[in-house]
């Protein structure tokens, strides 16, 4: 269990440098792709479903990260908020998705990938 919770978060810590990537380099393309978020069955259930395996993995590899508190409490988190957000009806999912892309500009986007890329790396070297 704990290669795969390793494995896990491994993928998510680079999915979370990934992502970094293309807010910085495609803005817009972040905007609009928030904007589809929960826009039909398929996206929300594998958004969510993607995000609570990250979760769970956090939880799994909690004990053997460098940050066992850090871990379990963010993995808490990330799969309580997938389970509800799973409970919240679709369209007020898609909808919030939608406002939140009207209303950041591309430059916020663009300030906010260091942090992401950061969290990224972060994740990664806590659970190595």
């Amino acid at each position: 269990m704990q290669s795969a919770a390793f494995v896990g978060v491994i993928l998510s810590g680079l999915w979370l440098v990934s992502v970094a990537w293309l807010m910085w380099n495609r803005p817009g393309d972040c905007l609009r792709w928030l904007s589809m978020m929960a826009s039909t069955w398929k996206i929300n259930a594998t958004e969510l479903g993607l995000r609570g395996l990250a979760g769970a993995a956090l939880i799994v590899r909690s004990p053997s990260a460098k940050a066992p508190d850090g871990f379990e409490v963010a993995g808490w988190f990330i799969l309580a908020s997938s389970v509800a957000l799973l409970l919240t009806p679709r369209r007020v999912h898609a909808a919030y998705a939608v406002w939140w892309s009207k209303k950041l500009p591309e430059a916020f986007v663009r300030s906010m990938s260091p942090i992401t890329a950061v969290v990224g790396v972060v994740v990664i070297y806590l659970a190595i």
